[in-house]
Parts: C-alpha cells; sequence; structure tokens
C-alpha cells in the first residue's frame, strides 16, 4: 500500500470529480467524490492506517464505492476511470478550470457546445464574442474570462512562497544529510523567496563551497534532481519532481556574502546599492565589496556590507527599492516585526465546522507553540459547504470554550466566529449573539462579483459594525487563481480605522491577503493589522511564518499587529 496523505488523497478525489463534471456525468456522483474529498482531508485520523485496518466504510459519508477507489487509490495511486476520461479529454479543456470563473460545468458546455479544447481557442472564442452565444453568457460573461485567462497565464509557470520553501528546505536538507561537509561550508536559499515574494519562478540556492568541481557533479546525483538543466563550475541547474527549476550557485567562502546579498536581490535594490558603492570609490558586485586598487574589502557577512556603505542593516524582506535605502541612511528602517513576537493565532478552525480536529487539541498545540491565546473562529450558518454553525451550535460552542478555559492556567481560548458579510452588508447573526463573542471576524465567502460601489458599501457597513474586530482575507484574492474583488480598499482602510477594527494578514499559502502594499498603505492610514493562518489543522499553525514575511514587506511593526499584543493587551482592545 502506497503513504499517501489525507491531503494527497482528497486532491486526486477532487480532480476526479471536476474530470467527470467536464465529461458530464450525473451530479449524484460527482457530488460524492467532492463531499469525501472535503471529509478526507478534514480527517484527523490517517486514512491509509484506517484503510489497513478495514475501517474506511465506518467513516461517515463514505460508501462501499468511494471505499473500493480510496483502496485504489492507495494500491496504484491512480484511479483507472480517471485515467480513461484523461485520455479521452484533451489536456487544455482540463487546464481551462483553472481558471477563475470557469468550472468544470462550463468547461463540459465550451468544448461540447463550441469546441474549445485549449487556452487559445478559448482567447479565440471570447475575442470573438462566440462564448456570449450560450445560454447564461453574456459580454460581461466574457470579459471576466477574459481577464481570468489573462490573470491565469501571468501566474501559471509561478509557485507560492510556502511551496517554494518547502522545496528549498527539502533539498537544503538533503544535501546537508548526503553531501560531506568538506564539500561546502554554507548554503541558503536566496532570491526572491529570501525576501518573501508570494510568488516565484524557480529557486536560488547559494553554496559556499572550496571544491567546486567535486562538489557540481554531487548536486545532479541527489534524489530532487529529476532533470538536469546544466552543470559547470560556478552552476548547477536542475529541474525537481514536481517540474520546478532550482539553481545553485558555487562561490568561494569569501565570497558568500557578497553573492548572499547579489543573489537575494531585488535587481532595483542591487542597483541602488552598486551605485552607493560607487560613490565611496568602491564597486559592489557577487565577487565583494572591491577597491580601486583590486583588494577586497574583507566581509564576514551581509552587514558588513550595509555598515561599509554608511547604512543600517537592510533585511531581505524591504531589499525592493521602495525607500529602504533611504530609511537605512537616516535611521528610519522599522523594527520589523518578528515570528517570536506573535502571541496568539485569532483565525482558526475545529471540528465544529470543516476544522479537523477538538479545540481543546487546537488550543493544546497553539500552547505548545508557547502561544498566550487563539480565538476560536468557526463558520457562520450561510457557509453550508464548509459546516457553518447553526445559532444553538455556537452557544454549545461558547459553552465549551469556557469549560476549557478552567483547564488552562497560563492559556486562554477566546470565543469567536468568522461570520460571513452577507450581499448586503450585514452580518450572518444577529447583534444579541455575536455581543455573547469575546472576539468577531468578518470575511466576504459569497457574491465576489458585485459591483465596484456596491461591493465596497457592502464592506465598509460590516467593519463599521461595532461587534466586528478583524475584516477577514479583505482582498479576497488566491494566489495564482481567483483575483481580488472589486471594490475601493482605500475606502474600506479608511473606515476600519475610524470603526478601530483591524485588518487581517491571512498567512493561508494561497491567500497572504492582505499582501506586503497593502499592508504597508494599511498601516500608513494608522489600521492596526491581525496576523493569522486561517488553521484548519494544527500543522497549519506554522504558516503564521509566511504571514509575517509579508508584514515584514510591508514594513510592519510589533505594534501594528494585534495578536503581538499581550492577552491583557488584546481584550483591552477588543472592549
Amino acid at each position: 500500500m502506497l503513504e499517501l496523505t489525507n491531503k494527497e488523497i482528497a486532491k486526486i478525489l477532487n480532480e476526479f470529480a471536476d474530470l467527470l463534471a467536464i465529461k458530464g456525468e450525473n451530479d449524484f456522483k460527482i457530488r460524492a467524490y467532492s463531499n469525501a474529498a472535503r471529509k478526507i482531508e478534514s480527517l484527523s485520523d490517517d486514512i491509509s492506517s484506517l484503510a489497513a485496518e478495514d475501517k474506511l466504510k465506518e467513516i461517515k459519508g463514505i460508501g462501499s464505492g468511494i471505499a473500493e477507489t480510496l483502496m485504489e487509490i492507495l494500491e496504484n495511486g491512480i484511479i483507472e476511470e480517471m485515467e480513461t476520461i484523461k485520455a479521452e479529454l484533451p489536456h487544455g479543456v482540463v487546464e481551462m478550470t483553472n481558471i477563475p470563473g470557469l468550472g468544470p460545468k462550463t468547461a463540459h458546455r465550451f468544448y461540447y457546445e463550441l469546441g474549445i479544447e485549449d487556452l487559445i481557442s478559448l482567447e479565440n472564442a471570447l475575442k470573438e464574442a462566440k462564448v456570449r452565444e450560450l445560454k447564461g453568457f453574456g459580454k460581461k460573461s466574457e470579459e471576466k474570462l477574459l481577464h481570468g485567462l489573462k490573470n491565469y497565464e501571468k501566474y501559471v509557470d509561478k509557485i507560492i512562497l510556502s511551496e517554494a520553501l518547502k522545496t528549498a528546505g527539502i533539498i537544503i536538507a538533503e544535501i546537508k544529510e548526503k553531501v560531506e561537509s568538506e564539500y561546502f561550508s554554507q548554503i541558503e536559499v536566496c532570491g526572491s523567496s529570501r525576501r518573501g515574494k508570494e510568488m516565484t519562478g524557480d529557486l536560488d540556492i547559494l553554496i559556499a563551497t572550496e571544491k567546486p568541481e567535486e562538489l557540481s557533479p554531487l548536486l545532479t546525483q541527489l534524489d530532487f534532481a529529476a532533470e538536469i538543466i546544466g552543470a559547470g563550475d560556478t552552476k548547477v541547474s536542475i529541474r525537481t519532481r514536481k517540474g520546478i527549476q532550482t539553481d545553485f550557485r558555487l562561490v568561494a567562502e569569501d565570497e558568500f556574502p557578497s553573492a548572499l546579498h547579489y543573489f537575494t536581490g531585488s535587481q532595483a535594490h542591487n542597483v541602488r546599492m552598486r551605485q552607493l558603492a560607487k560613490d565611496k570609490n568602491l564597486k559592489l558586485n557577487e565577487y565583494g565589496l572591491i577597491r580601486e586598487d583590486g583588494s577586497k574589502e574583507e566581509l564576514n557577512s551581509e552587514s558588513d556590507i550595509f555598515n561599509i556603505l554608511g547604512l543600517d542593516y537592510i533585511i531581505p524582506e524591504l531589499r525592493e527599492d521602495q525607500g529602504e535605502i533611504e530609511a537605512a541612511q537616516n535611521g528610519s528602517l522599522p523594527q520589523s516585526i518578528r515570528l517570536e513576537d506573535i502571541k496568539g493565532d485569532l483565525h482558526l478552525h475545529s471540528r465544529y465546522s470543516d476544522g479537523a480536529f477538538t479545540i481543546k487539541k487546537m488550543a493544546q498545540k497553539a500552547a505548545e507553540r508557547g502561544y498566550e491565546y487563539i480565538a476560536v473562529t468557526d463558520h457562520s450558518q450561510s457557509l453550508n459547504i464548509a459546516g457553518g454553525l447553526s445559532p444553538q451550535d455556537l452557544r454549545k460552542q461558547i459553552k465549551e470554550i469556557e469549560e476549557l478555559n478552567q483547564d488552562f492556567s497560563d492559556f486562554n481560548i477566546l470565543k469567536g466566529v468568522e461570520v460571513d458579510i452577507l450581499k448586503d452588508g450585514s452580518l450572518d447573526y444577529d447583534e444579541e449573539l455575536l455581543a455573547e463573542l469575546d472576539f468577531v471576524i468578518a470575511s466576504v465567502h459569497s457574491n465576489f462579483n458585485l459591483p465596484y460601489q456596491e461591493m465596497t458599501e457592502r464592506i465598509v457597513k460590516a467593519v463599521k459594525n461595532p461587534q466586528v474586530n478583524v475584516l477577514g482575507h479583505p482582498r479576497g484574492r488566491m494566489l495564482g487563481g481567483r483575483a481580488p474583488y472589486d471594490f475601493d480598499l482605500e475606502k474600506v482602510i479608511a473606515a476600519a480605522v475610524e470603526a478601530k477594527t483591524a485588518l487581517e494578514i491571512n498567512a493561508s499559502p494561497q491567500r497572504l491577503d492582505l499582501n506586503a502594499e497593502w499592508a504597508r498603505k494599511a498601516k500608513k492610514a494608522g489600521a492596526l493589522i491581525s496576523i493569522n493562518t486561517d488553521a484548519h489543522h494544527y500543522n497549519q499553525y506554522a504558516d503564521i511564518e509566511l504571514g509575517v514575511k509579508t508584514a515584514r514587506r510591508g514594513w510592519l511593526e510589533k505594534d501594528d499587529v494585534i495578536n503581538c499584543f499581550s492577552y491583557q493587551r488584546l481584550m483591552e482592545f477588543l472592549k
């Protein structure tokens, strides 16, 4: 039996459900596989272990047919029927479903009714106004799909930050484990991933070595290298099994600080730094900080480069030529927020809605991280697909949290909810129920395509509601997928400042919303921020690192972030 995680199995089931929909299978069958995927992803038990114990049918919602499919996946890694459908359909038809607003059923209609079989024919059909000939589609539909297509093409060859850092971590760990230390002394990820940029095209890893001609072939022989693009004494390029290009730069040990700065970038930052060096009759490049006579300044770390050029140290996340050079010259760089400044997580889900674990387990794992508190924020009643809580269920949860708090001495669970912002800007529970809670995060989960003014008024109304403490994932975008809502975010920020409602940096890997640009604008406007993971599993608490990186890119300090507050200060803010 193959070792597959619940998430990997759920992904296969979701893909199968999409293929069935594209093929035109009946809705009951499609829903069965979609529901099974959702159920398996939220399970706390390992599906492989349950299968080994012949307990698959004991899972609520898993019948004999789905159980057989699960066994097929665990034994073969594939579903035979799924592979058959893949072979029958053009690849481009499946790829179309990656475009925001173009689901499997729409792909079915486009393919079978209009003969659209790839992105090129889709673009042509949209530009030639052929899509509006289908019932249910019009000019606005075509414009939105064309916008979504352009957005998808912009990001199709990029990977999100979490995937980049995870892959880099695996690669570096394998090098440290399998390559003798005599061949290298330092290794560090660089490029846009080190700067915390939300998406990147490839990976850059810097290695200090005095034996590049011996290290180079060793790198190409390791497990992560599925394809060798090129291998020399200064650069090795490979492609991983997931298709991620990774470039290794091999440099001498004394060149490592300058090379790390150079290959971290950004290009615009480096151009400014080279000019500062030139003004001091120095030359800065990947090989060092070089004097006019050809000798080099002694560099033990990147900090030495900044010091010699008369600058305070600039953290990698700020190196975008967005004012950091000037701030480093006059001593006004932010005291950037650090991971250890985070005191708790204010957006997470339990088994009450679509989370994988009990409130107690989520609390215990948060306490183990050294947190002082969490807010349990399960979904509200309108979000049926995510198991939204009825008012009765929420009151039951409130009581459970009050009882659990008696079991913790130095840890607190806030009674909270992630309440849906309805189409008219009202909230999904009445004021009386919301007033019973410690913490309310309000989020949009439906009606994403309202007109600009209507969407703006909707969200402004919500952030002005006195029961709301935080606006969740404010722009609603999904990296490489759904575009942000069309609304006036500056107006929303102004309303949030007036109402003393914080704005969220949602650290979920596919969101990172607010992004760094808007986080910085929010800070300048006087808004407070809340960095949260939106965790549905305690393993996702680790995603807070992505949120902190985004905050650092946005020039945030710990006093800008409410979950850097102590428990006492947080509760005073929430009053």
